[in-house]
């Protein structure tokens, strides 16, 4: 075994192999011991799963676990935590009468008192175990055990009165050829993965200490040719971001360390398994990564949808440039105009719910909104403004060119709609001219508020969103201190900060925050497939499809953009850019970014090319659902 020199810093890095899918797990961490035991009883007792992984961390001076729980038999093992020294050396002792041998040691120093954890397994084979050995001792016993034809299958680093610690376990039985190391500091066992990842070997355990402020990692390489997704050095957000990506990408979680390094807890990880290739991770993560180089993008979100089933979610970069927190699938973004083809289902659901038609007029008398400006408060000097419908403000088609949601946005709905009927003239009678106008779905957000009855955010969220089984989207804050737990920090660029925004009187035409992966449910209700019920009919869905017969709408029809190829919309405000695009292929995307680049003219110079790129592509994407 090779003697590592110690040194300083903790790290980060990720490495992606190819592997197939394993079965389902669970896992927690940040646990009390009452809390571990409890979710023992849960998983292991009444669910009859196996603990598969445990890890024991100091975590604010307190004893805290981390824990993993598979589908494998729940026979054949034992556990034990919370044991002292004397404890565990009793209970090792115990558990070979048992014709058990420890199989998972993890040790912690919590003030001063030393707290044991271990998994035990029936084997048949003869082992030997030692703790409290000493690097030199650990070192001797691993050159007599192997002398003796026993190998190496289990290594725990601690930190005992000071000083760096070790217990491990060695077996009499063959095995896959292996490399073990320990007394590495952080940039030695990078420099050792990357060797050993270089040679053919997969790190199978992990072990992550303190000693004198500096974090030590031993570990286990085992030659494979299956897949490890490895992480360290992770806090606890990033820990909770990394396990979301493992996840997403169909991967389980195999071993997790907890460790504490100067008051800060941090984790190690390793995952197996992925739904895609490496080929088919790398092809994604490339262009990715180009377009976020390109654009100088501090964070992204995307996710993938292959007819109808959720196969790929990711998040790259940083969701909070101040403190290194990274993005996670799980992370909150605004999404602007991507908000547009939401209302425009909730007016298309409307239409089937209730009697409102996409002929009604908003204004005058018998206007769904005629009641703003009747009698004496009458506020209507645009004649043309009687003659806008519904269908005209889902097709930007109002005739109006001035963007009232832009220049008044410090008035309240009621008074921003007065406003505009007062001060905007209209360039063409509606329904004559295509002109993309944010205040057309503004008005679309009252419609819906004075046919349902409710709150538009609430219609919304109880009509559409939670058909879909969306529940996280909500109308996002205007200013960054009221930011919503999980949402990421918003980044100023050529057009403006993002944190002057009226985000909330924007709600119907730009206010929402989601995660790509709700933008994708919300997508399954609208694509009439038959994989997930629709929203709204097939019939009602053709009507959103059919294009505007307005001078200069293009593709645009109602709160969409539809071309034979794909139909989708975009969105783009200051600190965001967003993009969901449905492919005829069954391929759909959806990406949001925490920038506006200078360089991407609302996604179609860099997003839409990356994302069409990836539609078109030939990932082997894979068979399973991960809503």
């Amino acid at each position: 075994m090779k003697k590592c020199i110690s040194g300083t810093l903790s790290l980060s890095f990720i490495v992606l192999f190819s592997f197939t899918m394993n079965g389902q797990f669970i896992a927690r961490h940040n646990m009390s011991s009452s809390d571990y035991q409890t979710a023992f009883n849960t998983f292991s007792g009444t669910n009859k799963m196996r603990l598969a992984d445990v890890s024991v961390y100091n975590r604010n001076g307190q004893e805290t676990y981390a824990a993993i729980w598979d589908k494998k038999s729940s026979t054949g093992w034992a556990a034990r935590h919370a044991m002292s020294e004397n404890s565990y050396q009793a209970e090792v002792a115990t558990q070979k009468q048992a014709g058990n041998r420890p199989g998972r040691i993890t040790a912690a120093d919590i003030n001063g008192r030393l707290v044991f954890a271990c998994i035990y397994y029936k084997i048949s084979a003869a082992w030997e175990a030692r703790h409290n050995m000493s690097s030199q001792q650990y070192q001797a016993e691993y050159n007599n055990w192997v002398g003796k034809g026993y190998r190496l299958v289990e290594v725990c680093g601690y930190k005992r009165n000071g000083q760096e610690t070790y217990a491990a376990v060695w077996e009499k039985s063959s095995g896959p050829s292996y490399i073990a190391r320990h007394a590495m500091n952080a940039q030695q066992y990078q420099a050792e993965f990357n060797t050993q990842y270089g040679n053919g070997y997969k790190p199978v355990r992990v072990s992550a200490f303190e000693v004198g402020g500096q974090s030590r990692f031993a570990a286990i390489f085992e030659k494979m040719n299956d897949g490890v997704y490895a992480r360290s050095g992770l806090n606890e957000h990033n820990y909770q971001a990394e396990f979301d990506n493992g996840w997403y990408l169909g991967s389980t979680l195999k071993h997790v360390c907890g460790y504490n390094v100067n008051g800060t807890v941090y984790f190690s990880a390793l995952w197996m398994g992925a739904g895609l290739n490496g080929n088919d991770q790398n092809l994604i993560n490339n262009k990715v990564k180009k377009y976020m180089d390109d654009s100088n993008i501090p964070g992204l979100s995307i996710a993938v949808m292959k007819d109808g089933k959720l196969v790929f979610a990711r998040g790259y970069g940083q969701s909070d440039k101040s403190n290194g927190n990274m993005v996670s699938p799980n992370s909150l973004f605004r999404i602007a105009s991507v908000s547009k083809p939401i209302t425009s289902t909730a007016i298309m659901r409307l239409t089937e719910t209730t009697n409102l038609k996409l002929s009604d007029k908003l204004f005058g008398t018998g206007g769904i909104l005629g009641d703003l400006c009747a009698g004496s408060n009458n506020c209507i000097d645009q004649t043309d403004a009687e003659k806008i419908t519904v269908q005209t403000c889902l097709e930007h088609s109002t005739g109006w060119t001035n963007d009232a949601v832009w220049d008044q946005y410090q008035l309240n709905n009621a008074d921003i709609t007065k406003w505009a009927l007062k001060n905007y003239a209209q360039g063409t009678a509606p329904g004559v001219k295509y002109q993309y106008i944010n205040f057309d779905y503004f008005l679309l957000g009252r419609v819906i508020e004075k046919k349902s009855g409710m709150t538009y955010e609430n219609y919304v969220k109880s009509a559409i969103l939670a058909k879909c089984g969306v529940t996280k989207m909500r109308i996002g804050n205007d200013a960054a201190s009221g930011k919503a737990p999980g949402e990421v920090t918003y980044y100023s660029d050529n057009t403006g900060d993002p944190y002057t925004l009226k985000l909330t009187r924007m709600d119907a035409n730009g206010g929402w925050i989601a995660r790509p992966i709700d933008l994708l449910m919300f997508a399954t209700g609208i694509d009439g497939l038959n994989n997930r019920p629709d929203v709204i009919s097939s019939g009602t869905i053709n009507t959103m499809h059919t294009i505007s017969m307005a001078t200069g709408a293009g593709n645009y029809a109602k709160g969409l953009s539809v071309d034979g190829d794909w139909w989708l919309h975009n969105g783009c405000m200051p600190g965001t850019l967003g993009d969901l695009c449905h492919f005829k292929n069954g391929i759909t995307v959806a990406i949001t970014i925490n920038t506006r680049p200078n360089n991407d003219q609302c996604t179609w110079n860099g997003m839409y090319p990356m994302i069409k790129a990836i539609a078109e592509s030939s990932v082997a994407w894979p068979a399973y659902d991960l809503f």
